[in-house]
């Protein structure tokens, strides 16, 4: 039983980017998704809540698919002016940290066609490794990886795709698992064996397999319209992904509760917030701030509870199909 206080749902998935016009043409203009809210640039926020000293200058823009805030999980795409972005020098896709994004398409084929002749860095198709189906997988401008894979009849990705998971390449899944479901995940495909190919992680990768742990997980309110795939890859780097908010590439996640004090006393001492919950301001935007408090998994990983009660979401249709 998952306590009510923990994380119910996926609200968005941060993306650091160099340029937010090269992101926005690929997942918006190409992919569908709409900028709904940007933040001001000339506005400082604090750092420090995320391991940065003193002030950050940086433009957000948060990407939603047609479903929407209420009903869906946003790309945060943040391009730091000050300080810079800090590049991601390697390549290997099997380094511990969030590695890959899912989007269902309406047509699959035509989508990774589109792209390629648009110069956009595709691979041959594979098993994928979130959607558990027939994908291609697609480079962003920042290195990170796009997990693509054709929409189910149920699931209408007629005007856009639709985001539906991520992957994260993990140290131990059987560690990074206990801390997901501490925090209020379920898990609906426990860790179990898989070989995986160097293809089914990046465009390009190679037909060598290898013996990985795999293991499946979605939040209470998500249903199977967003889910998480853990992978631990045998000789992956062992080293969690370094405390520092401005890194390059898919760094955090957002998680809705309903209440920041609450759900942080249901954690298990195992567990430790990174620092006190904070006020996290939102210039530009018509929400005035948020209410969060930082957590790390045993890779790295950073996720955020942000309060944001149920009330401002309406009807949600838990339970939609993702493919």
């Amino acid at each position: 039983m998952v306590a009510e206080d923990l994380a119910r749902r996926f609200l968005h998935v941060n993306l650091n980017c160099g340029s937010l016009d090269a992101t926005e043409q690929l997942y918006a203009e190409r992919l569908g998704l709409s900028a709904w809210m940007r933040t001001d640039p000339e506005v400082a926020t604090d750092g420090t809540i995320l391991g940065l000293d003193g002030q950050t200058y940086c433009a957000t823009s948060f990407l939603y698919d047609s479903r929407g805030a209420r009903s869906g999980c946003a790309l945060e795409a943040i391009e730091y002016h000050t300080p810079a972005l800090k590049h991601d020098p390697s390549t290997d896709p099997v380094r511990p940290g969030i590695r890959s994004t899912l989007f269902v398409v309406d047509d699959l084929e035509s989508m990774a066609r589109s792209l390629r002749d648009a110069g956009i860095v595709v691979g041959n198709p594979v098993d994928g490794l979130i959607s558990a189906t027939k994908s291609v997988l697609v480079l962003d401008p920042d290195g990170a990886v796009v997990e693509l894979s054709q929409a189910s009849p149920a699931a209408d990705a007629s005007k856009g795709a639709l985001f539906a998971g991520i992957r994260i390449a993990a140290i131990d899944a059987i560690a990074t698992g206990d801390f997901l479901t501490a925090i209020g995940f379920v898990a609906v495909a426990a860790p179990r064996r898989v070989s995986v190919t160097g293809a089914q992680l990046a465009p390009g990768g190679s037909a060598e397999a290898a013996d990985c742990v795999v293991a499946r997980y979605v939040l209470p309110e998500d249903g199977d319209q967003f889910g998480l795939t853990v992978v631990a890859y045998p000789g992956a780097d062992l080293a969690p992904v370094p405390w520092g908010g401005n890194r390059q590439g898919l760094y955090r996640c957002a998680l809705r509760v309903e209440n920041i004090e609450k759900a942080l006393s249901e954690l298990p001492s195992s567990i430790e917030p990174q620092g006190a919950p904070v006020w996290c301001p939102l210039p530009g935007t018509k929400i005035e701030g948020l209410w969060i408090a930082f957590l790390r998994s045993p890779d790295g990983v950073v996720f955020e509870f942000v309060e944001r009660p149920l009330e401002h979401f309406g009807k949600r249709g838990v339970g939609a199909s993702r493919r």
